[in-house]
């Protein structure tokens, strides 16, 4: 059921005292920056000074309702009254509304200002300036949100065709299973009950009144927050300008509590569901025990208990990216994972996809590796490993807290609000993550996981495009009950080996260096004809981009070889290096924050990363490595063609896939460098193809390095001197074969058969590289 909530956000079933934040019942300490305030009618509000970008501001305000709140006869209603909201209010005429706040400069409308979930809705503003009047009218906006809506009958009606459409366009292979899922998961919950687009019937049916019935009894002060997070030179006026305009408003005379949730079932033992979509591209299979939340409070042994827990997982993660890897795998891909969902349910399991023949294999290896983690424990490397990764995603987020952009960091803290949980601030908890790391054992981590996976109570879901004769369920759980009569052995250990790149030879020099002072950019040419742009950049403290572009990319595809070019981006960097795997290097590199991107462009093949100043040269050793010996293993080829089928299915019927496919097919003349061929030319390309078309470009081409962000000029030459410097000498200027190798295709509406290659939807692509 993994793939069915993580989109949702963590929210409570229980009333905490409206007039208290998180902060004052725990040990951790709030975010010294934000100001938090509470006025005498319950409302509250945070502000938050932050200069990225400069002279603009995020503002936000959350209500504590959604579509839980719904009577059996109200379905819809939190979505369908944030609509409404843009369609007059006590200050903003429905016809006016948006076109007034567009003139100011803003994005607006009902779909980039507004979203509705189960237990939250939260309206949205993006201020282009920090001008006094611009937060005035912003904030008066959220107060006629809060109660100043017309819910005008002729608007209402208007409105319900929209409503209707957007569900339509919901009803999709996703939200079906979801919709299962959930009556599967919860059967005594409202949850399955209470989606939030609404059923048909009272979509098309309620009236004005049962509006305002909901409108007056949740839209309350005591419910509402505002967020206010910007370039604020005055955090005093934006308080008063808080208090201006909500001060005098009037909840209901009773507050309302929130509704029961329902119960989690119990008692059911080991059951199974099949959900069958029969145009789904796979088959997804969850397997998980549910039991209620615990509701703890935001302390700093509870995020510690979290974090041994979330690295368990992380271990076991690690074991089914590489079975995922291996030959005859049945699993495209695996995930691990346990979190709370809306402060109601404890959510335990392991979730995979696979082809549809494949289910039972695929399930079995599922049991079989939480069983082989229960009774085994981890291994010391993925322990290290685990830690490891998961330190340097903190030590990354404390790196870049100064230059976080306005609009997420309102948009995370009314995530962090919503949940209730403490605001902290990146750096301190750097330091709490540095000094819980310090004296973590590895068997914490191990009974931890033990006891989440106590329970008899065990759901298996399988959805997708698979039908099975008689009694599917029966037929799951024996599946799952046979090989839970096997034994399980304990984990193999690993050494880990040194990187056997960090030198590939003598270091270059520079034999010219300019600056380009208009755009402060240095520009430099090394003794290997490698030539060398850096740019230092204030925008995104503690990051630094790495490109290394070479070669004459789609243009010099081979024409006989037709797919030749997404192959190359799904596998080459799969593929690992001569001497290390895709895993072994992730296990090496643990510790460092880099990234590692393989695309063809147009005009030229491009290696790049994401790093920190500290990791420049490991991020550079790393990109120079695939250049000398990439290593072309046999994984990666496994991997492609195993996923070709659901990429294909994606192709013909997702709307990223037909845009990407027809239209850019269409716009490129149907040149075959840009198009995908038929599926079963695809499954004839090969590594030993790939091997030969990089051989030349890696051996010999123009090499041009771009770098950019939080960086030194003189420590960046001195990384690349080391590693792109100490390559076999490279042609001197860029191939001028590029023009000799266009050729015309006919425009027309044969084109419209022609399938593309481009930039591969990152939907499409995530699956073929999982």
């Amino acid at each position: 059921m993994k793939f069915l909530l993580c989109a949702a956000l963590s929210f409570s079933t229980l009333n905490l005292s409206y007039a208290q934040w998180p902060q004052d019942a725990s040990d951790l300490k709030a975010d010294p920056k934000a100001n938090y305030g509470t006025l005498a009618n319950g409302l509250k509000y945070v502000i938050l000074p932050n200069d990225e970008p400069p002279g603009r501001a995020s503002i936000r305000i959350y209500m504590d309702v959604g579509s839980l709140m719904e009577e059996d006869d109200q379905q819809g209603m939190a979505h369908y009254l944030e609509h409404m909201a843009f369609n007059g209010s006590r200050h903003f005429p429905g016809g006016e509304m948006v076109e007034y706040f567009q003139r100011l400069g803003m994005g607006f409308g009902a779909d980039t200002n507004a979203h509705t979930s189960f237990k939250e809705t939260v309206y949205m503003l993006e201020l282009p300036k920090v001008e006094a009047k611009l937060i005035a009218e912003g904030l008066q906006l959220f107060r006629d949100n809060l109660d100043g809506m017309t819910l005008g009958e002729k608007e209402i009606d208007k409105e319900r065709g929209i409503i209707l459409s957007e569900k339509l366009s919901r009803d999709s292979i996703e939200y079906r299973t979801q919709i299962a899922g959930y009556e599967f998961a919860m059967p005594d919950s409202l949850l399955p009950k209470r989606l939030p687009i609404g059923i048909e019937k009272t979509i098309k049916t309620m009236q004005r009144q049962r509006f305002v019935d909901f409108y007056s009894k949740w839209y309350s002060p005591k419910r509402a927050t505002i967020v206010a997070v910007g370039d604020f030179k005055d955090v005093a006026a934006v308080k008063a300008e808080i208090e201006k305009n909500f001060a005098d408003a009037k909840g209901p005379a009773t507050e309302a509590a929130d509704p029961s949730f329902g119960k989690i079932t119990t008692g059911r033992g080991i059951i199974a569901k099949l959900h069958t979509e029969t145009e789904a591209k796979a088959v997804d299979l969850s397997v998980e025990l549910l039991s209620p939340a615990e509701n703890k409070p935001d302390t700093a042994e509870n995020r510690r208990e979290k974090m041994v827990r979330d690295l368990a997982d992380s271990m076991v993660n690690l074991r089914l990216s590489e079975l995922a890897k291996t030959e005859n795998t049945p699993i495209l891909g695996s995930e691990a994972y346990s979190y709370e969902y809306l402060e109601f349910v404890q959510v335990t399991g392991i979730m995979a996809q696979c082809a549809p023949d494949q289910w039972q294999r695929a399930l079995a290896l599922m049991e079989t590796e939480i069983r082989r983690a229960v009774e085994h424990g981890f291994t010391e490397a993925e322990f290290e490993e685990a830690k490891a990764s998961f330190l340097k995603s903190v030590e990354l987020r404390a790196a870049q807290a100064d230059t976080r952009k306005s609009r997420d960091l309102a948009s995370g803290l009314v995530s962090i609000l919503a949940a209730k949980k403490v605001i902290t601030h990146p750096s301190d908890d750097l330091v709490r993550v540095k000094a819980a790391l310090a004296n973590l054992k590895m068997e914490e981590c191990h009974q931890a996981f033990v006891e989440s996976w106590k329970g008899q109570d065990i759901q298996i879901f399988v959805g997708g495009n698979l039908k099975l004769e008689g009694d599917s369920s029966a037929k799951i759980i024996s599946t799952y009950r046979d090989s839970q009569k096997l034994p399980v052995a304990a984990p193999a250990k690993k050494e880990t080996a040194a990187f056997a790149y960090a030198k590939i030879g003598e270091a270059g020099t520079v034999t010219s260096q300019t600056e380009v002072k208009e755009l402060e950019i240095t520009q430099a040419v090394l003794s290997n004809n490698v030539r060398v742009n850096i740019k230092p950049t204030p925008f995104e403290k503690g990051t630094v981009r790495v490109g290394i572009s070479f070669g004459g990319g789609k243009l010099v595809a081979p024409l006989d070889q037709l797919g030749l070019t997404p192959f190359a981006q799904s596998t080459f960097i799969l593929g690992g290096l001569k001497a290390h795997s895709a895993d072994d290097l992730r296990q090496l590199f643990a510790s460092k924050t880099i990234g590692m991107d393989f695309t063809v462009g147009d005009e030229g093949f491009m290696l790049s990363g994401r790093t920190t100043p500290a990791d420049l040269e490991a991020q550079l050793q790393l990109l120079t490595a695939f250049m000398v010996a990439p290593g072309y293993r046999e994984e990666a080829e496994r991997q492609f063609r195993k996923n070709l089928e659901p990429m294909y299915v994606d192709l013909a019927h997702t709307a990223d896939g037909i845009m990407m496919n027809k239209v850019v097919s269409y716009i490129h003349s149907a040149d075959p460098r840009f198009g995908f061929p038929a599926i079963e030319e695809m499954q004839k390309r090969s590594l030993t193809e790939l091997e030969a078309w990089l051989k030349g470009p890696l051996a010999t081409d123009y090499v041009e390095v771009s770098i950019v962000g939080d960086v030194e000029v003189k420590a960046a030459l001195e990384a690349i001197l080391k590693t792109v410097g100490a390559l076999p000498k490279r042609d001197a200027e860029k191939p001028a074969y590029a023009k000799e190798r266009i050729v015309p295709f006919p425009k027309g509406p044969s084109t419209q058969d022609m399938p593309f290659e481009t930039e591969i939807p990152k939907a499409i692509y995530d699956r073929v590289q999982a």
